[in-house]
């Protein structure tokens, strides 16, 4: 494929959109990453809220650069409204907008294995982290808590509890729940109070965000402030964030298989 032909295919990365300025830095890493990893191949990033520029202005932005087959990438870890409504209904109206360029929607992240192993690393290196501590516990002593955005939508939360069993079984521990910040029961406090009363000597909390904003800060907080009051060992793993694993799970969303990184 020469230069001009492979130039006629894009990407157009969908994020969520914030105004915290950490999480902005996050997603301008992460597109600087996926474009690096589709050399050759136009990229755009977009928002569904909070930040420019919109879905429509992001394809007529690609289609004035020559793109005439665009692959729409939703950068969501669940299948709740923006995914099942929003996103599908911007890229009809846009198809209408732009009739000579084609345009297809892949599915949101979900469960695909690059976001697990991905989630499954955050996990090692907090652990790798307690380990040097005077209270290192044992795998079997510890409970995993996984804690999701959470939805009205019971698909969305459904499949933030598959991808959470996929977790466990890729490392083990003594047990796992689940519980989300919004939205969706149980929720974080009413579960922290259950994990707190379970005999095991740690709780490790570990966010299923994509990147940093308000709801992370708040969590981290409500973890410092469990761990203040409480005789368990409670640490917090990092979010998944901008990472090699990440960009091969956009890139297989996007038809660029690459081979899954372990970095």
């Amino acid at each position: 494929m020469d230069r001009d032909e492979q130039r006629r295919d894009a990407v157009l990365l969908v994020g969520h959109g914030t105004t915290d300025a950490a999480g902005i830095a996050e997603i301008a890493e992460l597109t600087a990453l996926v474009a690096n990893a589709l050399a050759g191949v136009d990229l755009e990033i977009c928002f569904l809220e909070h930040a420019e520029p919109t879905i429509a202005e992001g394809l007529t932005r690609l289609v004035s650069r020559g793109a005439r087959r665009v692959t729409v990438v939703p950068l969501l870890l669940f299948a709740a409204g923006h995914a099942r409504r929003d996103i599908p209904l911007a890229v009809e109206r846009a198809r209408s907008v732009h009739p000579d360029c084609e345009i297809q929607l892949t599915p949101h992240l979900g469960c695909h294995d690059a976001l697990v192993e991905l989630s499954a690393q955050r996990f090692d290196e907090a652990l790798a982290a307690d380990s040097r501590t005077e209270n290192a516990t044992t795998p079997a002593e510890t409970l995993l808590l996984f804690v999701g955005r959470g939805s009205y939508e019971a698909e969305a939360n459904a499949e933030m509890a598959a991808f959470a069993r996929l977790r466990f079984e890729r490392r083990p521990v003594g047990w796992y729940e689940v519980c989300f910040l919004s939205m969706a029961e149980p929720r974080v406090d009413r579960t922290f109070e259950l994990v707190g009363s379970l005999p095991f000597r740690r709780v490790v909390v570990q966010p299923h965000l994509l990147f940093r904003g308000a709801l992370l800060d708040r969590l981290l907080a409500t973890v410092e402030a469990r761990a203040r009051t409480n005789e368990q060992r409670w640490l917090t793993t990092g979010h998944l964030g901008p990472h090699a694993l990440l960009v091969d799970a956009i890139r297989n969303r996007a038809g660029h298989p690459a081979a899954t990184s372990s970095t």
